[in-house]
């Protein structure tokens, strides 16, 4: 199964159709036809997403979301609206839900929401947990470098200043970026995450900047884009150096002014946001190539924070197994014996972090008994291919080498190119364009 939603709304023709649609794509769904249904049924059990429409007979949409959050604040929410409601739905996004879709809606782009929401879930899980006491550490490691950049973290999270965080795919960039917002003076307002491979040039200023009522036909109402929504939190600008070249001097203006100008509009919105970016690229080298804007990078490179592989931090693997022992199986006392360990700790984790809880996360479903046993971990850990050789026992390889090395091993270790994207973190017309760049085709 792969989630528990809840779809909450009045029009039981759509409601139903949407549920039957779910249910056989492999999802766990339930229904309510108002609020007050909605908030019984989650009183009774546990939903990883709820879908809800704004406009229903009783408790109005925004305030049902408003409890919802402020009850079950890891249940994520997808509001669904109607034409002509676009500020109602950009107002909930400011009420905590994490994404909107307009009806009538195309069900493979509701499953797109369903996917990043239930990402967004498991973040949420991870980051909470890093605050608990008795995991405190758990998630960062105990090596000289991640203790680095647990300093850092402390040091920069209170400041105004913008931070750019480095690192291959898979190793908890995007972790850290919510980390820094917690921490920050900003942890009230909202953090608005944007994915920069994901943004067409043409919709670019829409997206990021918004439009005024009339500005382009089929603009009805003004719409607030993404820097706006940020205002008084923090806008996390990720897998920056995927952005198009001619989005980069839109974004540029906003960030050195701190101003944005809705298309169809005569006066600029004056924006408050904190600025984290995140990239798995060289970026320096992309600037050395004319890619990335040299004055772009500055404005958001006033820190930088660097996750190191997971390769090069073997001595935390046990510390991470653990930690995913107590999130993936809480209830359960799952210990990993030494061999086991041993392997977990020699593999080279091309996908990092993100690919070493899925195998954790394989061998809870998949093993026997409440312990994780060596030959079980052989079975689940592929071995590396030949441009996949420790290197730790080659000397040092420039980052472009490691990055093709992580793509070949990544689609060496998948069923699809889709599989493979995600293992990366990475989408997947970025997996595409790395193919290419590398000769993996």
């Amino acid at each position: 199964m792969k989630a528990r939603l809840l779809i909450v709304d009045d029009e039981a023709p759509l409601r139903r159709a949407l549920a039957r649609s779910l249910r056989r794509e492999g999802y766990e769904v339930n229904e309510a036809e108002d609020g007050e249904r909605a908030l019984l049924l989650l009183e009774q059990g546990e939903y990883e997403v709820v879908l809800l429409d704004l406009r229903m007979p009783g408790r109005p949409g925004l305030e049902v979301l408003r409890e919802i959050k402020q009850r079950w604040p890891l249940t994520e929410v997808i509001v669904l609206t109607g034409h002509g409601s676009i500020d109602a739905a950009i107002e909930a996004i400011k009420q905590g839900a994490c994404d909107f879709q307009q009806k009538p809606f195309r069900l493979e782009v509701v499953e797109a929401a369903l996917e990043q929401a239930l990402r967004s879930r498991r973040l949420a899980q991870r980051t909470q947990a890093f605050a608990e006491p008795e995991l405190r550490g758990m998630e960062w490691g105990s090596s000289s470098a991640m203790r680095a950049v647990q300093r850092d973290l402390e040091r920069v999270a209170p400041t105004p200043v913008s931070v750019l965080i480095l690192g291959e795919s898979g190793v908890g960039k995007e972790l850290l970026a919510r980390e820094l917002h917690q921490r920050s003076a900003r942890a009230g307002g909202p953090f608005v995450p944007i994915n920069c491979a994901a943004i067409p040039s043409n919709l670019a200023e829409s997206i990021l900047f918004g439009h005024e009522r009339g500005a382009f036909s089929g603009a009805t109402r003004r719409k607030l884009g993404l820097a706006e929504v940020a205002h008084g939190g923090t806008l996390f600008l990720d897998e920056l150096g995927e952005l198009p070249y001619e989005c980069q001097t839109k974004l540029l203006r906003f960030l050195q002014f701190g101003e944005v100008l809705r298309v169809g509009a005569t006066e600029p919105a004056r924006v408050d946001a904190r600025i984290v970016a995140a990239t798995n690229r060289d970026i320096d080298a992309a600037v050395a190539e004319g890619d990335f804007r040299d004055d772009l990078l500055h404005r958001v490179d006033t820190v930088r924070l660097t996750l190191p592989p997971l390769r090069e931090r073997p001595g935390d693997i046990e510390r991470l197994v653990r930690r995913f022992l107590l999130e993936l199986a809480p209830g359960r006392e799952v210990s990993c014996e030494p061999a086991a360990l041993e392997l977990l700790s020699a593999h080279l984790w091309p996908g990092n972090v993100r690919e070493l809880r899925k195998v954790i996360q394989r061998l809870l479903i998949l093993g026997e008994g409440d312990q994780i046993r060596a030959a079980e971990v052989r079975r689940h850990l592929k071995p590396p291919s030949a441009t996949t050789s420790n290197p730790r026992s080659r000397g040092v390889r420039s980052l472009k080498d490691a990055e093709r090395d992580a793509v070949a091993a990544a689609i060496a270790a998948s069923e699809t190119r889709a599989d493979a994207a995600e293992s990366l973190g990475v989408s997947l017309r970025t997996l595409y364009n790395k193919i290419r760049a590398y000769g993996l085709e």
